[in-house]
C-alpha cells in the first residue's frame, strides 16, 4: 500500500534502493504517483511499466498472502504475461523485498510524450571490483510480453574492464537485443523498438558505470 510519491520522496529509499527511487520518478504525473502504489503497479504487470523492470533487475522477492498463508515469489517467476502474475485469485501482494546493491544504478526510458508510458525502458545495476565489473543486472520493458532480464548482456559485462565504457556498453547492448521480437503498435514499429532498446541499454549501462565510479 506504499504510494509511489512516498517512495519518490523517501531519503531512506534514495540510499537503500536508488534504482527504485529513480524509476518511480518517471511514472506518469504527480497526481498518479500520489494515488498509485508500488505494489499496485507490480500486481498490474503492465509490460511497459517501470517497476516490474526494477523488480527483475534487483532480484526482488514478492510476498503473496491468501487464506492458505504467505508465500515468497521471485520476481523472475512473478511476471507470467501481459497484465498477468503468479498471484492466485485469492491472494494479494503484501510485501516487496529488494536486496541492497552496492555500486551504480540507472533507469532510462524513451516516451513520445513526457509522462506517457515508455516505448522502451531500461533498468541497470553495475557493481565494480576496482576497474572491472564484478556483476551487472539489466532489465527491459516494452520489447516483450513482460519485462525481461538481459542475462546474455549481463554475462558480457561481468569481468569487463571499465576503461572503455562506450565500447563495452555498446557490445552488451547489441547482445541484449539479439533474438528479441517486439510487437509493433501505434507508438513504434518492431524495428524502432529494437533500435531504441539498443540505444537506451547503452545509455543505462554507461550511466550506471559512471555512478559506480562516482563520476555522476
Amino acid at each position: 500500500m506504499t504510494r509511489m510519491s512516498e517512495v519518490e520522496r523517501s531519503p531512506e529509499v534514495a540510499v537503500a534502493a536508488p534504482l527504485l527511487a529513480e524509476a518511480v520518478g518517471l511514472v506518469a504525473h504527480t497526481p498518479v504517483r500520489n494515488s498509485g502504489t508500488v505494489g499496485g503497479s507490480l500486481a498490474h504487470a503492465d509490460p511497459a511499466a517501470e517497476l516490474p523492470a526494477v523488480a527483475l533487475a534487483s532480484d526482488a522477492e514478492l510476498v503473496a498472502t491468501g487464506p492458505a498463508g504467505t508465500r515468497r515469489i521471485a520476481a523472475v517467476e512473478f511476471l507470467t504475461g501481459p497484465f498477468s502474475t503468479a498471484l492466485a485469485p485469492d491472494e494479494i501482494l503484501t510485501e516487496i523485498r529488494l536486496p541492497m546493491w552496492a555500486g551504480g544504478h540507472a533507469f532510462v526510458e524513451f516516451s513520445r510524450i513526457h509522462a506517457n508510458f515508455a516505448v522502451v525502458g531500461v533498468a541497470a545495476l553495475i557493481d565494480l571490483d576496482g576497474d572491472r565489473i564484478r556483476r551487472a543486472a539489466l532489465a527491459l520493458t516494452g520489447v516483450a510480453p513482460t519485462a525481461i532480464r538481459a542475462t546474455a548482456a549481463e554475462n558480457v559485462l561481468a569481468g569487463s574492464d571499465v576503461g572503455d565504457m562506450a565500447a563495452t556498453a555498446a557490445e552488451a547492448a547489441g547482445v541484449a537485443v539479439q533474438g528479441l521480437t517486439p510487437a509493433g503498435d501505434l507508438h513504434a514499429s518492431p524495428q524502432t523498438r529494437l533500435a531504441l532498446a539498443r540505444t537506451y541499454l547503452r545509455r543505462g549501462i554507461e550511466l550506471a558505470m559512471s555512478r559506480a565510479r562516482n563520476e555522476r
